[in-house]
């Protein structure tokens, strides 16, 4: 399929995706309004459209640029998280690099992935941009993203000094796409005091532990054990239930493309249905729409389990902010293999920057070098997220660093850490996931609030998942 005809397709996608979610949300009612609730980043106050463009003066900007170069602007489109470290990185880029500047704009997590389909396609200036890897495959393909090792030898030298997972997650068509921006697994968390108090020695190892020792605490008063990030409009909700079946051994997607829920007797079937059973049969479950409500529901000491991007143990186990701080731990991934979803998000550099040419190109290979790799013999800007807080990474050299290894050493047993680093895995990924998955957190939510059966909700992303590969597989 050529590369027009494939843009041509994905432009369709936004009426589809709009039209969707007016008729969730005339459905929603009762039932469905808390998951569909919106949901915020870090910073809660972070708008849902774009910031104003920040070019903040660096230290150095008023310097002159080095003999034969040439001053040239790039823009750096992000989702909002941390927006002020990011700034302040970007300060210390341009001290290093005075010739270049760099212009950022932010915006909210759940509208990033509509927000990029729309600048891209407007061609709004956009240059470097985060990526993750379950949209890389629809821009690739699409045209909007480049491979990075098309235009600079150095790429290729970081494979080595990349987890597989991290790297695995960068790579269309067997070519590379970025550099980290940060990369972390989801995992399986417990709080350790609520278990022992009940006298329970060890988390449990598969899913049918989860649900016994589930019901052993409910015998004792507590209402919901298991707490779950789950809303319709958050990605995060589809991945974290892609890796709960990895910890069964199981995936959402053979390597034909072939969905594998369509099998009711699949990891991915069984756990599906875990979830529901688990909120509706065994009434061990609750949800809440986004990690940091999960967070603050955790500090309540009403919960005992749940499963969230790894980086949240550091804020659960943050002295200054939670009131139950030690008590949580990690676990492995419940389920025969404990394997864990592993994902990398990277700096992405764009088609409209090519365009403009070699000065660009240039200063977007350094920008993505600095801010996802090594400069100078340091991970600059992947130390600083990983130390201050908390964030995974990519880059393995940096789980030697004492740095890294004093900090997260607070938070987390750093040898169990690493045990699940090695379980982790990437995701299986097609042009098309994006859409999909969309609609399949539609089902899933209908499912979970008891609006669709497990059978129906199956059926129904088998069938749109069919659609979906015939329109764009080609």
């Amino acid at each position: 399929m050529s590369t027009r005809h494939r843009s041509s397709i994905l432009s369709a996608r936004l009426s589809r995706r709009d039209l969707l979610r007016r008729g969730a949300l005339v459905a929603a009612g009762t039932g469905l309004m808390p998951l569909l609730a919106a949901c915020a980043r870090e910073e809660a106050a972070a708008p849902a459209g774009p910031t104003t463009p920040q070019v903040g003066p660096s230290p150095g900007a008023g310097r002159t640029p080095a003999a034969g170069a040439k001053a040239v602007t790039i823009d750096f489109v992000v989702w909002s998280y941390s927006v002020e470290t990011i700034q302040d990185n970007i300060k210390r880029f341009q001290e290093k690099y005075p010739g270049i500047t760099v212009n950022l704009s932010d915006f909210s997590w759940n509208a990033y992935h509509e927000t990029m389909v729309n600048r891209f396609q407007s061609k709004t200036p956009t240059d470097v941009c985060y990526n993750g890897e379950d949209w890389l495959p629809e821009f690739a393909a699409a045209g909007w993203v480049v491979p990075l090792e098309d235009y600079f030898d150095w790429v290729k030298g970081y494979e080595d000094k990349t987890f597989p997972f991290a790297w695995q997650s960068m790579i269309y068509q067997g070519k590379v796409y970025g550099l980290p921006y940060y990369a972390d697994t989801i995992t399986f968390l417990y709080n350790e005091k609520v278990l022992q108090d009940a006298g329970i020695t060890k988390p449990p190892e598969t899913w049918e532990e989860v649900t016994e020792q589930a019901k052993f605490l409910q015998q004792r008063g507590m209402e919901f054990p298991f707490i779950a990030e789950i809303a319709q409009d958050l990605p995060n909700t589809t991945s974290a239930f892609a890796s709960m079946v990895f910890g069964r051994g199981g995936d959402l997607f053979d390597e034909e493309g072939n969905l594998l829920l369509r099998d009711a007797n699949s990891p991915a079937a069984q756990q599906f249905r875990w979830i529901v059973e688990a909120r509706n049969k065994d009434k061990i479950l609750t949800y809440a729409p986004h990690e940091t409500d999960v967070i603050k529901a955790m500090n309540t000491g009403k919960h005992a389990f749940t499963v969230l991007f790894n980086y949240n143990l550091a804020e659960l186990n943050n002295k200054a902010r939670s009131p139950l701080a030690g008590q949580f731990k990690l676990g492995l991934m419940p389920g025969e293999t404990h394997e864990c979803y592993g994902f990398a998000k990277f700096y992405n550099m764009t088609q409209m920057a090519v365009d403009r040419g070699p000065d660009v190109i240039d200063a977007c290979g350094k920008f993505i070098q600095y801010f996802g790799g090594e400069v100078d013999g340091e991970y600059h800007v992947a130390k600083r997220w990983a130390v201050e807080k908390g964030l995974g990474f990519g880059q393995k050299p940096l789980m030697d660093d004492p740095d890294v290894q004093q900090t997260f050493s607070q938070w987390i047993d750093v040898d169990l850490w690493k045990e699940q680093l090695e379980k982790a895995k990437a995701l299986r990924q097609f042009v098309w996931y994006g859409i999909w998955s969309e609609f399949f957190r539609r089902e899933y939510v209908r499912a979970i609030a008891g609006e669709t059966s497990v059978e129906d909700a199956l059926e129904s992303v088998t069938r749109k998942w069919d659609e979906l590969k015939r329109q764009y597989g080609g």
